[in-house]
């Protein structure tokens, strides 16, 4: 049960990258550029890499997960773009690439600084 609360959220989150990179067009919302939503859609996705690493709990997110984190987000990203050179309408771009791996990164290093709060503010308690 505890891997499922660990890991689901990031197979749920995976999942719906792929049904959205599988779309021949997607229409992003409020005129926000595509790098821009794909940086914070991995950076959620980055987020949720290093709460699963962590197992689960606020506490045990830390600065060690990061990079781990970011890793397997920039390859679930390069994996996600190879995906994409098969859907009509859409392709492969190094660029989105890119900022699928800022995103990831910046996501684990939020996640892993909430972790470090938590941890900080139950020793004040």
């Amino acid at each position: 049960m505890k891997l499922a609360w660990s890991w689901g959220p990031v197979v749920l989150w995976m999942a719906a990258t792929f049904a959205a990179s599988h779309r021949s067009a997607i229409a992003i919302p409020f005129g926000v550029p595509d790098y821009v939503a794909h940086a914070l859609g991995y950076a959620g996705l980055g987020a949720l890499l290093v709460r699963a690493l962590g197992g689960g709990p606020l506490g045990s997110m830390t600065r060690s997960l990061i990079v781990p984190a970011a890793l397997i987000g920039a390859l679930y990203g390069l994996s996600d773009e190879f995906h994409q050179s098969f859907i009509p309408g859409r392709m492969a771009s190094v660029g989105d690439l890119a900022a699928d791996a800022i995103g990831s990164l910046g996501g684990a290093a939020a996640a892993a600084a909430m972790g470090a709060f938590v941890r900080r503010m139950r020793g004040r308690v």
